[in-house]
């Protein structure tokens, strides 16, 4: 009943933006294929997620935002950190497989109308945070990473579609287990193996939120923990604080303007969209096509065709 009342809640207030982070997305697309649905392409399993948030929502300005770098041979200052080998344990020959999909996706992606982005020399993170900020209006980010959360304020949510969840300044601490404010100061105590950013030395969740509620600061988890077990939480602080990377990399920001100017009027090509759709294989959209128009054609009133599709789906 709460979940309802959430989802109930932003749908009240309109989301004017979705923010998906679709590296993170193309990764389980390609995961299906491989486990569950072989038959399946990849980018076809991607659209019909985009369309599920797009539905779920009733919004269809949607940002879809790439890990793929457009300066490349720089390292930012996450990868030139000689304390641990951020990111290491990611398996390179798995990701050049995921984003051979990538292109084909984007090119999908924008006949809908969707607005891909990329980061300069920083990530998808960095990209999600910097639109979030910038956006007015309601906005839902999708992402699995628990790094988004710290973005969560009045008007930002993150929807988790593994969990199926959505997290808002209302319901966070019940979800999470700790506060907004103090979110930053636990990941950085845990540490993230992900990404491969060992937390202090003995200290799981449990130890981390007894140390959030004995240290309300860093000065007095200092005097706790003493100088060698502080290091790798400092060291995780500046790695996961999304402001972090903007103060190391500000030229990024222009790279973000410029790209988010060129996209302000971006519309959908639907006859675009079906031609792709029939040279790559990718069938079941046609079949449906008038509930993807509704969905992303904005303000477009609903076709008799939508309207018998919709039903269907939702027998």
């Amino acid at each position: 009943m709460y979940m309802k009342s959430v989802v109930h809640n932003i749908m009240k207030q309109k989301v004017k933006t979705i923010l998906i982070d679709s590296s993170n997305l193309l990764h389980r697309a390609v995961w299906i294929t491989e486990n569950a649905r072989p038959n399946l392409n990849p980018s076809y399993i991607f659209l019909t997620s985009v369309k599920k948030y797009v539905d779920m929502f009733t919004c269809n300005n949607v940002y879809s935002v790439w890990d793929k770098r457009l300066i490349r041979g720089v390292k930012n200052y996450r990868r030139l950190s000689k304390q641990s080998d951020y990111k290491g344990n990611r398996d390179v020959e798995k990701n050049t497989k995921v984003f051979s999909h990538e292109d084909a996706t984007t090119d999908l992606l924008n006949t809908l109308g969707v607005k891909n982005m990329y980061p300069g020399i920083l990530e998808a993170d960095d990209v999600i945070s910097w639109l979030a900020k910038n956006q007015s209006g309601n906005t839902v980010i999708v992402s699995v990473d628990q790094d988004m959360l710290q973005l969560v304020n009045e008007r930002t949510t993150v929807y988790s579609p593994i969990k199926d969840i959505i997290i808002d300044h209302n319901n966070f601490e019940d979800v999470v287990g700790v506060s907004m404010d103090q979110f930053l100061r636990y990941k950085s105590m845990v540490g993230d193996k992900s990404d491969n950013l060992p937390g202090i030395d003995r200290c799981g969740p449990k130890t981390a939120i007894k140390l959030l509620n004995e240290c309300p600061d860093d000065d007095t988890l200092l005097e706790k923990i003493g100088e060698d077990r502080m290091k790798p939480y400092i060291h995780n602080l500046e790695m996961i604080d999304l402001n972090k990377g903007l103060e190391h990399h500000p030229g990024d920001v222009d790279l973000y303007q410029e790209q988010y100017d060129k996209l302000t009027d971006h519309q959908p090509d639907f006859d675009k969209f079906e031609k792709l759709c029939i040279e790559r294989g990718i069938k079941t959209p046609l079949k449906s096509l008038g509930t993807w128009k509704h969905a992303f054609g904005g303000d477009t009133p609903a076709t008799l065709e939508s309207i018998v599709n919709k039903l269907q789906l939702n027998k």
